[in-house]
């Protein structure tokens, strides 16, 4: 294992200590992010009503839609960077280099732009409650500020994790995250500034994260030689950036809009069911943070190998990050399955919200097991180039079981709005089980067609 000023060398060293050591900042960075999510949702459910709750939980879906365009072309400027990083291209990661900061460039004015012109017609067409729709309404109007910051601090850390470097992103995510926490606890606890203060805190903090992370980009020598030359489009680094990228960012928006219209029909269930969901997707979020950090792990390593024709060594890469994944996630969903209530009770303070959010949580936190396959997969298919296959998989799963599940179990009759949620949490797992059975045939399939998958692996390896 080679650490060189930049980053780690994926290609050689032991497996699963390298990808504990390259997800090990990430996965900090993710804990204190996880931390400012926990506060986050504690400081609007202490300080404020159900209401707010349900404002800031539908108005958190609409942001989602930047999220998914920087998790999909950030993650093809990832594989990209890998890629040229692996092949010891120094005149391609150059060229990659200028195109992944030029692409962030034209994202970062694209997504200002759907998010200041779309947003009311969003919050209508989620059916946002009539006691939610002020709150939802600022707390979108004053999170786009922060959305440009956003895209180019996340597009800045894929190429930085091309690089093998996760330490720097993550270093400069979490002193965001901590400028969050710090800024909620001020706007909301002590100022009382209600869901305003929330979208300040996130968006201050944004600022925060981007202007670090672009001075150390300016301070960074790079492992190839980099001018100001380089800085101009490269239509073969922009065209694999967008075919890793797109598929990533279509599912991720598909997602995010099966998402919209779950919480379209919750929300027509009432307030107390769309602040209990609300809670509970924020609470999923922090739960799957490890495999997150894992999956980020498996891309780089998969591309950076794959750079380097070792594809032996990408395969036993994805079976160690699931297998440390499941390790975190099993018993996150036991200790779900014993007692929600007494995670719930952090984030609300009336019952029925309390007692709504354990019955879904109970129910949808058996896809914390799930997701350890399905993040690592995918990470491993984004890093073969295979990302259409993630996005294909995830479309199926989402509207073919997750959506139409949801809208049986929101119209349920006879049955009480604990039991009705109760239901509504088995959509997520019933529709995981579908992707992981369409990835396993895949890459069963992607791997016999290319010889014998695994052959001896090196001793330095093991």
């Amino acid at each position: 294992m080679k650490e060189k000023n930049y980053g780690l060398d994926l290609t050689s060293g032991r497996i699963s200590t390298l990808l504990l050591r390259f997800a090990g900042p990430f996965l900090a960075a993710g804990l204190v992010t996880a931390l400012y999510g926990a506060v986050d949702l504690f400081v609007v459910g202490q300080y404020t009503d159900q209401g707010v709750i349900s404002g800031v939980s539908t108005g958190t879906q609409i942001m989602n839609i930047v999220y998914s365009a920087t998790i999909g072309i950030g993650t093809g400027g990832t594989v990209l960077m890998a890629h040229r990083i692996g092949e010891r291209d120094k005149a391609g990661s150059a060229r990659a280099a200028g195109s992944i900061l030029l692409t962030a460039a034209a994202l970062m004015v694209f997504m200002t732009a759907v998010m200041w012109f779309l947003r009311e017609i969003l919050l209508t067409a989620l059916d946002t409650p009539e006691e939610a729709r002020p709150s939802a309404t600022n707390f979108v109007k004053l999170a786009t500020i922060g959305v440009p910051f956003n895209v180019g601090f996340n597009i800045i850390s894929s190429l930085a994790r091309g690089l093998g470097n996760s330490r720097a992103p993550s270093i400069v995510g979490a002193i965001g995250c901590v400028v969050n926490i710090a800024l909620a606890l001020l706007f909301v606890g002590a100022l009382r500034m209600r869901e305003i203060g929330v979208a300040l805190a996130t968006a201050l903090a944004q600022v925060t994260t981007f202007t670090i992370i672009g001075v150390w980009l300016l301070r960074k020598k790079f492992p190839f030689p980099f001018t100001r030359g380089d800085f101009r489009i490269d239509w073969k680094s922009v065209g694999m950036i967008f075919w890793v990228g797109t598929p990533l960012w279509l599912q991720e928006l598909l997602i995010t809009g099966s998402f919209m219209i779950i919480t379209g029909l919750v929300n027509g269930m009432g307030v107390v069911a769309s602040a209990s969901v609300g809670i509970i997707a924020k609470v999923f979020s922090l739960g799957g943070m490890f495999p997150l950090a894992i999956g980020n792990a498996v891309s780089a390593m998969t591309a950076q190998n794959l750079g380097a024709g070792r594809r032996d060594r990408a395969l036993r890469a994805l079976r160690c990050g699931i297998a440390y994944s499941l390790i975190i996630e099993v018993a996150l969903c036991v200790y779900c399955q014993i007692s929600p209530e007494s995670i719930t009770a952090l984030f609300a303070r009336e019952l029925p919200v309390i007692e709504g959010a354990a019955a879904y949580l109970r129910a949808f936190s058996l896809d914390l097991t799930l997701i350890s396959f399905i993040f690592c997969i995918n990470a491993y298919l984004s890093g073969h180039g295979k990302s259409i296959v993630s996005m294909a998989h995830s479309v199926a799963a989402t509207f073919g079981v997750r959506v139409p599940l949801s809208i049986v179990f929101s119209r349920m009759r006879g049955v009480d709005l604990n039991t009705q949620l109760y239901y509504l949490g088995f959509a997520a797992p019933i529709a995981s089980i579908l992707s992981i059975t369409i990835c396993v045939i895949y890459i069963a399939r992607l791997n016999s067609k290319r010889g014998p998958a695994v052959p001896p692996p090196r001793v330095s390896d093991i």
